[in-house]
């Protein structure tokens, strides 16, 4: 009797460990869904502010040419100083290519995937 009383009380505690491990083995996957998501809405998100700030430089630079040909009477030159413009910019941009571009995104990785605490998940 006493034996009975003891297998069943191993099959209660196998059974619950089981369902432990299938429940954390479902939040697991809940977590890495949710993290996964936000990276990837991050990545969409970005791509598409890019491609319509790409669009607005564009213009904005064929017209800052064309009104800087028109000023100096040399469409060449209006479309030169454009372009250096953008020479120095791209040089200024390498030079701070770490603390504008590659902590900010490694930052916002970190807060996705490493939260600090569950009240930070919950956001």
């Amino acid at each position: 009797m006493e034996n009975s009383h003891i297998a069943d009380n191993v099959s209660e505690v196998i059974d619950s460990a089981r369902k432990y491990i299938d429940a954390n083995i479902d939040l697991l996957k809940l977590t890495l869904l949710e993290r996964l998501s936000k990276v990837v809405s991050l990545i969409i998100s970005t791509t598409l502010v890019m491609l319509v700030a790409s669009l607005f430089v564009l213009f904005f630079s064929i017209a800052a040419s064309i009104f800087l040909g028109h000023l100096l009477h040399s469409l060449e030159s209006g479309f030169l100083i454009v372009s250096g413009i953008y020479l120095l910019l791209i040089f200024l941009f390498w030079r701070l290519r770490k603390k504008l571009v590659i902590n900010p995104v490694i930052r916002s990785l970190n807060e996705i995937l490493f939260p600090e605490n569950e009240s930070d998940e919950k956001d």
